[in-house]
């Protein structure tokens, strides 16, 4: 049985909620960590949730690269899953598609299930839900005709902090068919 993004987004929003709690992180300060430090929590975080189905850091092919491998943050069963952080007091560009813009490229050429783009915000001024229109340009992947797959968005942000209450807006981007030029 394949696993689900409801599965998925249930699993990132337990983790978003346990780092914002004190009485879990204590003296931790865990939404004051980056991407690269939080990644390894994670990654034990989704081990414990999904077993053995979770591998870290699987490598893509990225034809657009100079590389042409990448990899992603982790594959959950035929799930591919990005995971990119906005601290408090930092700017927007952390979760924006323009910032994010390799991560997507990687997600939209995920041929073996779905893909998911998972945003943490622990600032204290979320995205607005127009701000997710830029995720609906697709960057560019070269020359040449490329198939591009849908994938979801999971931004997770607080929406007050005492009593503590998060939401979980998701969105899907479609898939589209387009020539380079």
């Amino acid at each position: 049985m394949s696993i689900a993004v409801d599965q998925i987004e249930a699993a990132f929003e337990l983790m978003f909620r346990s780092f914002l709690d004190r009485s879990f992180a204590k003296s931790l300060s865990l939404q004051a960590k980056t991407e690269r430090q939080l990644l390894p929590l994670i990654r034990v975080g989704l081990l414990c949730y999904f077993h053995k189905r979770v591998l870290p850091e699987v490598e893509v092919s990225t034809p657009w690269t100079k590389s042409k491998k990448s990899r992603i943050d982790f594959r959950i069963d035929k799930t591919a899953v990005e995971f990119a952080v906005r601290n408090p007091g930092k700017s927007k560009s952390n979760v924006s598609a323009t910032t994010n813009q390799s991560e997507v490229k990687k997600l939209l050429k995920w041929r073996e299930g779905r893909s998911v783009l998972v945003l943490f915000d622990f600032s204290h001024y979320p995205i607005q839900h127009d701000g997710f229109q830029e995720f609906r340009k697709h960057p560019s992947l070269g020359k040449g005709n490329h198939s591009k797959n849908a994938y979801t968005i999971l931004y997770f942000h607080v929406v007050t902090r005492r009593p503590l209450e998060v939401r979980c807006h998701r969105k899907e981007i479609r898939r589209e068919s387009a020539r380079a030029v």
